[in-house]
């Protein structure tokens, strides 16, 4: 495999990025970062309050800055960004810029179920309970972010995405 130095992983909510970020990283032996995780440290608290007090706009540039000073300040990890990360302040170009974007595809109905198992309240985007509209929320959301997800590098449309499928298309 080519030298890796920066992986970001992209896709919507409950995709796997986190998951599968922290086994690639494993198996490269290179540092796994949630942007997520990071912006909560920068702000000091979760997301999910920081949404309700300050918003999505405060939230976004908190974002940006995040993601550009990890970019500035480390030459190799794997990321997981936030669902919303490629579609703000070029976030998107910027990646591609400086590493190689992965865009986990993962199909609405799949992802709704996901959100559910892991509890609705810990996704600000999401209001819904009932699976069903949860479906069309995701949907969506997917409708807005696709045009910047498929900016990504490597696409991998998959609704089981494996570490083995991952490291195939770096390889590739």
């Amino acid at each position: 495999m080519n030298t890796i130095h920066r992986i970001y992983l992209v896709g919507l909510p409950a995709s796997g990025k986190t998951t599968l970020g922290k086994q690639l990283a494993e198996h490269l032996d290179i540092e796994f970062i949630d942007l997520d995780s990071e912006i909560e440290k920068v702000v000091g608290q979760s997301i999910p309050d920081y949404f309700s007090f300050q918003g999505e706009g405060n939230f976004r540039i908190k974002e940006k800055e995040t993601l550009r000073n990890i970019g500035a300040a480390k030459e190799q990890f794997v990321m997981a960004t936030g669902g919303g990360a490629p579609c703000y302040h070029f976030n998107m170009d910027y990646m591609n810029e400086m590493g190689t974007t992965i865009f986990f595809d993962v199909s609405p109905g799949d992802l709704a179920l996901r959100i559910m198992d892991q509890g609705v309240e810990k996704r600000p985007l999401f209001k819904s309970y009932d699976q069903q509209d949860l479906i069309q929320e995701v949907r969506d959301l997917a409708e807005n972010r696709l045009a910047f997800y498929n900016e990504a590098k490597i696409k991998i449309r998959d609704n089981r995405i494996t570490l083995d499928k991952i490291i195939s298309h770096l390889e590739s």
